[in-house]
């Protein structure tokens, strides 16, 4: 399983990236968690912070988000990082 895109928060002010480290081994991979703000029409506007972190903690954290309301976007932002 690849753990890549974009999730918007409920209150449509925060956006989470999850893109894989391309330097991570393949059997243990490690997932960039990168917190954007948000402009009024939805697109990415400043990163606020950045995390990495391995597979399964970020797996988690993405299926955490999705169950408290977060949305997943199947809009994919030119490069943003």
């Amino acid at each position: 399983m690849i753990l890549e895109g974009w999730l918007i928060d409920p209150s449509k002010t925060l956006l989470l990236r999850f893109h894989k480290d391309p330097t991570s081994l393949q059997r243990l991979p490690q997932i960039y968690m990168d917190k954007w703000s948000v402009t009024t029409s939805g697109t990415p506007c400043s990163l606020i912070n950045r995390r990495k972190v391995h597979f399964d903690p970020a797996l988690e954290t993405w299926n955490e988000l999705v169950l408290n309301g977060w949305e997943e976007l199947r809009q994919q932002f030119s490069e943003a990082a």
